[in-house]
């Protein structure tokens, strides 16, 4: 399937270099610029190579986040050559002090480098989108050229930040969607297991006042979603995939910017999606999401919350979860390791129809120390032991939301994933 709409970017990168390049990508259509980024805009069932080609035969510049990670990968040296072939404006964005290989050198040779460190800098960026801007209006006027920019000058490199990012490749993603959509057993501990805990009598904990989330540049994210695009309404983002089978007794789907759940009466609950990708923990500064459910929803609903799981093979199941009616006399965070609980918070008491913003900060990732916050109220701190640190610390993690009951005596009930954004390091 060819696209049939042009755009005015081509971002070519590494995998491992994903969350610089969707940082890119947000900022160059902040600024009105309309890009073409995989895998966001390959259509399901769609042959890769082939969006690839139609992906660069419709655009006007080549934005190449350039790398070791890059000058390594077999994709980015086909990319290069189809968009000389195409005669696109190449403009590599170097975050990496490296000297292309010969198949690379040869397309970049008599192009204007741009440096920038690792991870580039908002005043860097700035300037891409200048440049690129600069390139769309003058591409678009004087139809395509091989190279529009000035001989190659040596960049000068400054001082990369020494972070690691050792991204899961799209494969990887692919088999871990894939063992969700069979409903597998280690993600299914994960929903059932962290939403599902044992509550007393709620205790009258004075409630919590809603409160705006503080917008954060987008070069800042690893990973956004505000369930804002209207195309996906009644449907589910492509970013978003139910546990198979977990969410059949319910109405699961996007409305007007929301995740939303939607659960009849008298039904045993235990839906599960997984959001976004994987990220390495020491890659992620907080993950924060916005929870709430109907005002007629009654006060005694099921668990509904979102969790940061590690991708265990091993190790018993990690959870690090918040959310509504999530632990025991209320709402609040609770860390579960093999379904025993080893930190909870104070609970505070929800009011339905009231939104709640959780944070879960990774204060120090080597040591697993996080810092737990609703509505820019601190509930509570907490360190994993130095031997679970060791044993967790460098997995992969990822993002579930879920909703919880194992009675079949729930009421009705509406609930909201509002928004979820991952913050780089």
């Amino acid at each position: 399937m060819e696209p049939t709409v042009s755009h005015d970017v081509f971002i070519s990168y590494s995998s491992h270099d994903k969350p610089i390049a969707d940082g890119i990508c947000a900022n160059l259509e902040a600024a009105g610029l309309r890009c073409w980024i995989a895998p966001r805009d390959i259509v399901a069932g769609e042959d890769w190579p082939t969006a690839i080609a139609g992906g660069i035969s419709l655009a006007r510049v080549m934005v190449l986040v350039f790398s070791n990670n890059a000058n390594l990968s077999d994709e980015v040296s086909r990319e290069l050559y189809l968009a000389a072939n195409n005669k696109l404006a190449i403009i590599p964005f170097v975050i990496e002090n490296v000297t292309p290989e010969a198949g690379k050198a040869y397309y970049m040779g008599r192009t204007h480098w741009m440096d920038a460190m690792n991870p580039p800098t908002q005043e860097q960026i700035g300037k891409l989108t200048k440049r690129v801007k600069s390139l769309v209006e003058r591409v678009g006027t004087e139809g395509r050229v091989a190279s529009v920019l000035a001989p190659v000058v040596p960049p000068y490199f400054r001082k990369s930040l020494n972070r690691k990012y050792g991204w899961i490749i799209p494969v990887i993603e692919l088999v871990v969607a894939a063992a969700l959509v069979v409903g597998s057993v280690f993600t299914v501990a994960r929903v059932t297991g962290a939403f599902n805990q044992p509550r007393a009598m709620q205790v009258p904990t004075p409630s919590l006042p809603a409160a705006t989330p503080t917008p954060v540049s987008p070069t800042l994210y690893l990973y956004r979603e505000d369930f804002g695009d209207a195309q996906f309404d009644g449907a589910l983002p492509p970013d978003v995939i139910a546990n198979s089978g977990s969410c059949d007794n319910l109405t699961l789907a996007q409305q007007k910017g929301s995740l939303a759940f939607l659960a009849p009466a008298k039904i045993s609950l235990s839906c599960g999606v997984l959001l976004g990708s994987e990220h390495l923990l020491n890659q992620i500064k907080s993950v924060e999401f916005a929870l709430s459910s109907s005002p007629e929803t009654s006060m005694d609903h099921p668990s509904f919350a979102v969790s940061l799981n590690p991708h265990v093979t091993t190790q018993s199941n990690l959870m690090i979860t918040c959310g509504l009616a999530a632990v025991t006399g209320g709402s609040g965070c609770v860390v579960m390791k093999g379904g025993a609980i080893l930190y909870h918070t104070k609970p505070f008491i929800e009011r339905t129809g009231t939104a709640y913003t959780f944070r879960i900060e990774v204060v120090d990732p080597d040591n697993m120390s996080f810092r737990f916050v609703v509505n820019a109220e601190a509930l509570g701190e907490f360190t994993m032991s130095p031997a679970d640190a060791l044993a967790y610390k460098d997995l992969p993690y990822f993002m579930m939301a879920g909703v919880n009951f194992p009675g079949t005596t729930t009421k009705p009930g509406s609930y909201f994933v509002d928004y979820l954004a991952i913050e780089q390091r």
